[in-house]
């Protein structure tokens, strides 16, 4: 009975020292993913996102959202669907949620495509009465 307890022991505390997993290159990391907001549409949810910048540009902003908001489901790291979302949202007058979007669009989009964003913050922070500091956003970012 004590060599049963024994290896009971032995196998548990050795079975937890094991070392975890490491991720493959086909499995997801929670670090983010800068891309180009000019990369080619290679992503599962690019149609969504460009059906949806035809219904803005059509004034259909509701259900452009509804798509931008499912591309999101497909790739929630894509900052450019982050930023036609935020542009959605500052069109239809929803500037807080524009420029909570944009600033989530900044994270995941590469420093030369950030200005767009960073012009999109300023638009919607003039939209809510703020134009002091949609101004140091436009200094800071050399945004004209």
């Amino acid at each position: 009975m004590a060599r049963l307890t024994f290896l009971f022991v032995f196998l548990f505390l050795f079975g937890c020292a094991a070392n975890a997993p490491t991720p493959s290159e086909n499995q997801s990391t929670n670090t983010p993913r800068r891309g180009s907001l000019f990369e080619p549409a290679n992503t599962p949810s690019a149609d969504l996102i460009s059906n949806a910048r035809d219904m803005i540009i059509a004034g259909d902003i509701v259900d452009a959202i509804v798509l931008l908001e499912r591309a999101l489901r497909l790739d929630p790291q894509n900052g450019h669907t982050w930023l036609v979302l935020a542009e959605a949202e500052l069109r239809r007058m929803g500037f807080i949620r524009a420029e909570q979007f944009a600033r989530k669009a900044v994270l995941f989009l590469s420093t030369m495509d950030q200005v767009q964003a960073w012009r999109t913050i300023a638009n919607a922070l003039d939209g809510r009465g703020d134009a002091q500091a949609a101004r140091s956003i436009r200094e800071l970012h050399n945004i004209r």
